[in-house]
């Protein structure tokens, strides 16, 4: 077994082994700090499409909901002309079927004589 005796000699890098060394932590922060603006770039257009989507989706939404509502109220309109319409046709039928004056839906009076 062989003892070996130190006397405190660390081999000493050189000068240009330092500053390849600094310059490779220098690249590696470099790189790292555009890493940590790149994802806060990315994370800001993101939070602006995100946004921009949610405000579009909102005015489809309104879009629709005011299509629907129109489209409810010329139902409703529809309806309505056809009750009377239908009212003044069975008032029409029983006139014609009764052979007498008789009044209809809209306050005229039908006269279907045999």
């Amino acid at each position: 077994m062989a003892i070996q005796i130190g006397f405190g000699w660390n081999p000493q890098r050189s000068a240009y082994q330092n500053i390849k060394s600094q310059r490779t932590r220098v690249a590696n922060y470099a790189s790292s700090v555009q890493a940590g603006l790149n994802a806060a770039s990315n994370n800001f257009a993101s939070a602006s499409t995100n946004q921009i989507a949610g405000i579009a989706k909102l005015a489809a939404q309104q879009a629709v909901m005011r299509l629907s509502a129109k489209i409810k109220s010329v139902n409703a309109a529809r309806d309505k002309q056809l009750a009377g319409a239908q009212a003044t046709l069975a008032a029409t039928q029983s006139a014609y079927n009764s052979s007498q004056a008789s009044t209809v839906g809209n306050g005229g009076s039908v006269n279907i004589a045999a």
